[in-house]
């Protein structure tokens, strides 16, 4: 049974969900300073909450912090896409591993239903939208691997990524690859076939890697290409 949240609780949830909401629909863009007093009265709470909520998201990756400066929407660098994405294969790959042995039928039609929906949205050129399927096909298997944390990691995962998604521009094409990817990829966890669908989940996020980091290069002027360069940049 979920425990109930006291009140504080609740209202702090509330702001650092308001916020990182506002950091992954770009609302709040990358380099952004962000001020507590400002989101405080925008938000109609007490600074407290904004700072608990602004140190969480610190700790997530979200915003930064830098001494004497405050705090700032964390910018995209080539590295941190780089790393992320490699995290997010090794453990998509062992979730779609677990799946197989644990996936039950109606997991099944909830893949199908979101591939439907998935098609739709990418045939009448709603490739924003198409992305809120994609992240809820790659979801679905982790919650269907049956392990309630690797599925919390995962879906944290996602929300970074709608971050790095805002930049540039989507095309029909990669949608239309996306999509059939994410086809095979249900067609090999329904038959149980493990070393097929790893194969395509490889390259699957192998391609999706380079599409990010090719929009991001072609978005911004002033990368950061290294997480050394980027520490320089801020001390």
């Amino acid at each position: 049974m979920t425990p109930q949240l006291t009140p504080k609780q609740h209202l702090n949830k509330s702001v650092y969900e308001r916020l990182k909401s506002q950091i992954i629909d770009f609302t709040l863009k990358p380099g952004q300073k962000l001020q507590d007093r400002q989101l405080a009265l925008k938000l109609g709470v007490s600074r407290t909450p904004v700072r608990e909520a602004l140190n969480r998201l610190v700790q997530e990756g979200f915003t930064r912090q830098t001494p004497g400066q405050g705090y700032f929407v964390k910018e995209v660098t080539i590295k941190d896409i780089e790393d992320l994405y490699e995290v997010r294969k090794a453990l998509e790959i062992l979730a779609a591993q677990m799946a197989v042995r644990n996936i039950n039928n109606n997991q099944i039609k909830r893949l199908s239903e979101i591939l439907e929906r998935h098609k739709e949205l990418v045939q009448n050129g709603s490739l924003r939208s198409s992305l809120l399927e994609e992240a809820q096909f790659h979801k679905t298997i982790a919650l269907s691997s049956g392990n309630q944390y690797l599925y919390v990691i995962i879906s944290n995962i996602f929300d970074k990524i709608a971050t790095y998604r805002g930049i540039g521009t989507l095309t029909l094409q990669r949608k239309k690859i996306a999509y059939q990817q994410h086809e095979e990829i249900f067609i090999s966890l329904k038959e149980k076939d493990t070393r097929k669908l790893k194969k395509i989940i490889r390259r699957h996020i192998t391609e999706a890697r380079r599409d990010a980091i090719e929009r991001v290069k072609k978005e911004i002027g002033h990368l950061y290409l290294g997480y050394h360069d980027y520490m320089i940049s801020i001390l």
